[in-house]
């Protein structure tokens, strides 16, 4: 049974594929036959355009003069609709020109980011990237709807959780200062650790890093002493180095820096839970060709067995 179309007295995208299938085959019948459209689509194809389109000649039918002007610019627009369709849905990473826009903080810019640069290499020149720091957590989801990013990458706040997302790696909260510091190596009671220096990172206007940690020092009446607060996690653990000033930081990013900064684990008076990172994106976008194919590579690129670039996957951390 054939589906009736209502075409609403206006030609459109479909309307001038059956005025090129009506003159081609010149037969009403074996046009909508090919087109699987009833006959009174084709009677309402006449109406609009005030052309019988087929008359008789002879023993047969055959298109107006009209019809064939008319099927020569439905043939042109047909083909200029189906280039315009077909270079939106196709994407060639190798030739194309594209910049993927990225809300992180710098801890993920430093530890992810390389990774996928690593990732993609030389062999995609036309591809570029940029970050922005985070927004308010209330922005991330306009700012992702709006166009004005293509993906957020971080903690999952619970107001994008309507968002699409996808999990990177797991991290978990560990405390930090230099290797001479006094308390290293010691079990402090959670007033102790509560009184050190702490330099304190809130990478936007309400979220602090280490919340779970604050949250369970406030059920104590504890809070951390503030002694210096910065947006920055590398901020932070420069300021350790030559400091007594203690911090939380993911453990992944303490690990590539403890060397580097002459850093060491300060043991927690409170029990953290692991923490998730997960890269995520707006529904207007995923079906993106471009967008699709950028996923798959974030992926690939924190994929242990890619050659020369470290380990960082959702069950294990670079220690």
């Amino acid at each position: 049974m054939r589906q009736k179309k209502n075409y609403g007295g206006e030609l459109n995208f479909y309307l001038l594929k059956c005025l090129v299938a009506l003159v081609d085959h010149s037969h009403v019948s074996r046009a909508a036959e090919a087109l699987s459209v009833s006959q009174p689509a084709m009677s309402q194809l006449r109406a609009i355009t005030g052309d019988p389109i087929l008359v008789k000649g002879g023993s047969r039918l055959i298109p107006t003069a009209k019809a064939l002007q008319l099927r020569e610019f439905a043939e042109r627009i047909l083909g200029e609709m189906s280039d315009l369709l077909g270079n939106a849905v196709a994407f060639d990473p190798h030739s194309t020109r594209y910049q993927f826009r990225m809300v992180a903080t710098d801890y993920l810019e430093c530890l992810f980011m390389d990774r996928l640069v690593q990732h993609l290499g030389g062999r995609f020149p036309g591809i570029a990237m940029s970050v922005r720091h985070p927004v308010h957590p209330s922005e991330f989801s306009k700012v992702l709807e709006s166009g004005e990013v293509d993906f957020a990458v971080g903690i999952l706040p619970t107001s994008m959780r309507e968002l699409r997302h996808r999990l990177l790696f797991r991290d978990r909260i560990v405390g930090v200062a230099r290797a001479g510091h006094r308390a290293i190596g010691r079990t402090l009671s959670p007033a102790a650790f509560a009184a050190l220096e702490h330099v304190v990172i809130m990478p936007n206007t309400t979220n602090t890093f280490g919340e779970a940690v604050d949250v369970a020092l406030e059920a104590q009446g504890l809070e951390r002493n503030r002694r210096f607060v910065t947006p920055n996690y590398i901020t932070a653990s420069h300021l350790l180095e030559k400091t007594d000033m203690v911090a939380l930081l993911p453990l992944s990013l303490a690990s590539r820096f403890r060397d580097r900064f002459g850093l060491a684990e300060l043991a927690l008076p409170v029990d953290v839970p692991e923490f998730e990172v997960h890269i995520s994106w707006h529904d207007r976008t995923h079906r993106h060709a471009a967008h699709i194919w950028f996923r798959d590579q974030v992926m690939q690129s924190l994929d242990p067995r890619q050659q020369g670039i470290g380990m960082l996957r959702a069950d294990t951390f670079i220690r």
